[in-house]
């Protein structure tokens, strides 16, 4: 079995790589940004911890967590995004860990665990995958893309982007890279043949 690391800047086209990824039946998929979204509800022991960083500002009446106005508030302020991943990324770390260790029991040859900040998460080891994936795009078309998914102004997609900008030598660190600068298709045909030809081979 192995374990692929799935990574790339926000808007670089992660999500249709996934997507290529879950129609193997012999691949199993993992977010890091689903699991992450655990904290948010009451009955998670990170849930506490969330709300002492922001206080009841971002809580709806029935008690969850408005992921809006998280999003809102961490996208401003880089000091309150380094608090709620100090909370979040050991336990998506742990969640991961756990959910690859189920998988190995499964018939399963391949993992793809798709992580957006990769190389900036400190809790993270590269060294337990078997191979990373880059996800790369212009940076005028991560601006597009995001302005349109997302509807909001290019000054707020610049600052989004800002704060998920990858290291220099992210692609010195990963052993794949898919480029989704063409068209969808042409980024769905570099999955296909990469999980074929490389990864289930």
């Amino acid at each position: 079995m192995i374990t692929a690391a799935l990574t790339g800047g926000i808007a670089s086209g992660k999500s249709e790589v996934l997507r290529v990824a879950e129609a193997f039946p012999e691949v199993k998929t993992v977010q890091a940004d689903e699991l992450a979204k655990e904290i948010y509800v009451p009955e998670n022991p990170c849930y506490k911890e969330v709300i002492d960083i922001f206080g009841s500002q971002v809580l709806r009446e029935d008690g969850t967590v408005d992921l809006k106005k998280v999003s809102e508030i961490v996208f401003s302020d880089p000091n309150q995004l380094e608090k709620l991943e100090k909370i979040s990324h050991p336990y998506v770390k742990g969640r991961i860990e756990g959910i690859v260790e189920c998988f190995e029991k499964e018939s399963v040859e391949l993992i793809l665990v798709e992580i957006p900040l990769l190389f900036q998460s400190p809790s993270v080891r590269l060294d337990i995958f078997d191979a990373v994936i880059l996800v790369e795009a212009s940076e005028e078309e991560q601006l597009r893309r995001l302005e349109k998914r997302d509807s909001i102004s290019s000054e707020e997609a610049m600052k989004r982007m800002e704060l998920q900008s990858l290291p220099e030598d992210a692609r010195k660190k990963s052993n794949h890279v898919i480029s989704s600068d063409g068209t969808i298709d042409e980024t769905k045909r570099q999955a296909r043949q990469l999980i074929k030809e490389e990864l289930l081979s």
